[in-house]
């Protein structure tokens, strides 16, 4: 037997040499051994902090401030269905009930909302607090809150409880995120959810960047191109007020197009199995993890209503009650404009106004700023905010330019939701919908008795000149608002006709309407492909409302199929084009994720653009957007016009052709030669990433929902778009209600109910999401009962 030692080189030997391969696979090994350590460790961890926030779902907690014990139901979903004896207790178990599921998503809104991200995050987020500061976000909701009336300040106070009782409760197990990052949130205040709430307004309405580049842009282009690439009017419109007289060439147009509006679509008992009207909502904003909206249902006295909530607001925001049901879509309204001011050589501070020179007003504010994500030291930064008459001065480009926007003035968007989830009838759903300041936005109506309706609600400015396109010279008194277009001629519709409202963030009016509703930026086929659908059958039923939403019909890329196929007749379908007849001749326009015409459509749709537009826009900063303008893109196509011809490509269907050939290999160079592989869902493939996994890459898995091949796109029913820096557009939630059928209401969040990631209703919903599934909620005390999972009670 060899002993050890004879193993071992004697003591005077050299020991023997490695090679630099064996050292670096050892070190390799070495530190994979140590990155699998440390995972575990971040995964053990994890897994107790996040159960430790995971929510007391059964028994009974003491919630102080109560007048009488509140009940919390939760159904399959993790929905939490609360009954009180009254609305101040229903308001303060809301609060508390959110912040059980929620509380980390609610301080990150509102940190974003008041210019406080640094605080938390550090230097790397003290750029988006400075320009939220200069906004003046929470300037403006600590203005509205003395304004709010008094029957919403008590929802609003007891909803700060709430919340804050579960704080007062729960400091040593907060949500993972809290303990990840080593910070806690500070305590709840009423002006919090309406900071929260201009934050959502602020999403759905920055235009204002729009109106700066188009005046340098604009004037830029020749008449032609412009008109080309802004078309107002579209052969697909569906308005629903007024008719269509000619107008000139618009300088109004959006310079960007965006699937961030949404789809609303109410149908009267003359079109459904059960006689009574059906009503459906899918806001389209950016999807994110947690899901942007909770569900909740709130019964107290002379209140019953379910529906979808922004965590850190109260009450429910879309959504229905015993008599209606409403959702909303938004207008891109013209709600803002940008000011030139002319500054005093000799004083910055001195402006120019038609009454003389003014004084800019100075604003001096702290922003906390964390030393680093782990830091436990903190410095503050002083942050100056200028303003005119106009409004707070920003940069955007090279310029300033002052902003006037609705949402900074005494407005408090929440009064309008409280007041409809009480409403009972059409002209009370009218008197609360007056209450709401804007962004504008379609807000859809049914209800029991079998009417429908919609109204275009929101602030409207009505200028002294002009009409807001473009910036305005601030020393003038042009750009002046004279007060808002009068309520009662804004847009609306009460029980049309045909028994048939959609609005898709399309133009609703026609061109006689006497004031200037949106700013444009989204064509009409979202509303003509719904409408297509509408028209051609009846008996609708809230299932069929569900694969309604679920359409991926795009109109523009079946009218380019259309042309393919035209082309190919004409060429006798040989060659290259007996390709393109073959890939396209079943095709119905369905960017399905699986269709491989699809995903040819989609790439020779925008190989168009790139091939005829982009030459016209050359040197422009916003070149390749313009190139990607659906609208000018589907007007191309449609009208072939033979200036735009490029030079060897002969005529259209050379054009046509080279735009093939072009898809063609974008999609081999990113798929591959095997055109088996080839398919829309994988080149539209969509991840959504919640916060922290972006900046810790080993937290995905266990934060973020998987990565998934997705059809659709800006153009569909059933939106998504994925923007070239990975954000994610589309519908956050989708919601159906039957008027004939409290209990066959139907909702499906992006992710679930929970914002816990150990939690079962963190992402339950994802896959029936994806699906286009619905879900029921249930809304009677007996469905509630008999779905309920799991019972709390709150006590005094």
């Amino acid at each position: 037997m060899t002993s050890a030692a004879a193993l071992s080189p004697p003591p005077s030997a050299p020991p023997p040499a490695r090679s630099a391969a064996a050292r670096a696979g050892r070190a390799a090994g070495f530190a994979a051994l140590a990155i699998a350590l440390l995972s575990l460790l971040a995964v053990a961890v994890y897994w107790r902090w996040s159960r430790r926030a995971l929510p007391q779902l059964d028994g009974e907690a003491r919630l102080p401030g109560l007048a009488a014990p509140v009940t919390v139901r939760r159904d399959a979903l993790g929905v939490p269905h609360l009954l009180a004896a009254s609305i101040p207790d229903l308001m303060r178990a809301q609060g508390y009930v959110t912040a059980q599921d929620r509380m980390w998503q609610m301080d990150v809104l509102r940190r974003r909302a008041e210019g406080q991200l640094a605080e938390a995050f550090g230097p790397p987020a003290l750029l988006a607090d400075r320009d939220i500061r200069t906004l003046g976000l929470g300037e403006a909701a600590r203005r509205a809150l003395p304004l709010v009336p008094p029957d919403l300040r008590v929802v609003l106070d007891g909803y700060a409880d709430g919340v804050n009782a579960w704080l007062d409760t729960h400091r040593d197990a907060l949500p993972l995120e809290f303990h990840l990052l080593r910070f806690a949130p500070r305590r709840w205040e009423a002006v919090d959810s309406l900071a929260v709430g201009k934050l959502l307004a602020l999403d759905l309405a920055q235009g204002w960047e729009d109106e700066a580049l188009r005046a340098t842009l604009y004037d830029r282009l020749p008449l032609d191109v412009r008109e080309m690439l802004f078309p107002r009017l579209f052969a697909q419109d569906r308005i629903l007020v007024g008719h269509d007289v000619p107008v000139p060439p618009a300088a109004t147009e959006a310079l960007t197009e965006t699937s961030r509006g949404s789809n609303d679509l109410v149908i009267s008992g003359s079109h459904t199995a059960t006689g009574r009207p059906l009503l459906a909502n899918d806001p389209h904003l950016g999807l994110g993890v947690p899901s942007i909206w909770a569900a909740v249902h709130l019964t107290a006295p002379d209140l019953d209503v379910a529906g979808v909530v922004l965590p850190g607001t109260p009450g429910v925001t879309l959504g229905r009650n015993r008599r209606i049901a409403w959702g909303c879509t938004n207008v891109h309204d013209d709600s803002a404009d940008l000011y030139v001011e002319e500054f005093d050589p000799r004083d910055p501070d001195r402006y120019r106004t038609p009454e003389g020179w003014a004084r800019v007003r100075t604003r001096r504010e702290t922003i906390r700023v964390r030393a680093g994500t782990l830091s436990s030291s903190w410095r503050d930064v002083e942050h100056v905010v200028r303003s005119t008459r106009h409004g707070p001065l920003l940069a955007i480009g090279a310029r300033q330019y002052a902003l006037r926007w609705t949402s900074l003035e005494d407005a408090v968007e929440l009064t309008a939701f409280a007041r409809l989830q009480h409403a009972g009838s059409w002209d009370e759903f009218r008197e609360a919908v007056r209450l709401f300041p804007g962004p504008s936005q379609n807000f859809v109506y049914a209800d029991v008795d079998g009417h429908i309706g919609w109204y275009s609600a929101g602030h409207l400015p009505i200028r002294r000149a002009g009409d807001g396109s473009r910036p305005y010279a601030g020393a003038s008194a042009d750009g002046d608002w004279l007060g808002f277009v009068p309520f009662d001629e804004l847009p609306h519709l009460a029980d049309p006709p045909s028994g048939r409202i959609v609005t898709a963030n399309n133009r609703l009016v026609g061109t006689d309407y006497p004031y200037k509703v949106t700013r444009g930026g989204i064509g009409p086929w979202r509303a003509a492909a719904i409408f297509e659908r509408l028209e051609s059958r009846e008996g609708w039923t809230a299932d069929d409302f569900a694969r309604l939403q679920g359409e991926r019909l795009s109109l523009p890329h079946r009218d380019l199929a259309r042309a393919l196929m035209e082309a190919a007749g004409r060429h006798g379908a040989e060659g290259a084009w007996s390709e393109v007849a073959h890939e396209m001749k079943d095709w119905d326009g369905r960017l399905e994720p699986d269709s491989r015409p699809a995903a040819l459509a989609v790439t020779t749709f925008r190989a168009v653009g790139e091939r005829v537009i982009l030459p016209k826009v050359a040197g422009s900063p916003m070149a390749r957007a313009l190139a990607r303008r659906v609208a000018a893109i589907h007007k191309l196509i449609l009208e072939r016009p033979a200036s735009w011809v490029p030079r060897g490509d002969g005529d259209w269907d050379g054009v046509l052709l080279a735009s093939w050939r072009a898809a063609e290999g974008e999609i081999e160079r990113r798929l591959g030669s095997d055109r088996s592989r080839w398919s829309w869902g994988a080149l539209n493939v969509m991840a959504v990433q919640h916060p922290l996994a972006r900046a810790a890459s080993f937290l995905a898995p266990l934060l973020s929902p998987p990565a998934v091949p997705m059809g659709g796109f800006s153009t569909t029913p059933n939106v998504l778009t994925i923007q070239p820096s990975g954000a994610v557009e589309g519908p956050s939630m989708r919601f159906i209600a039957d008027l004939a059928d409290p209990d066959d209401t139907r909702l499906v969040n992006f992710m679930g109910q929970s914002g816990h990631p150990a939690s079962e209703h963190y992402a339950d919903q994802f896959d029936a999401w994806r699906n286009v599934e619905t879900r029921k909620l249930p809304f009677t005390p007996g469905a509630v009962a008999r779905e309920a999972r799991h019972t709390l009670k709150l006590l005094p």
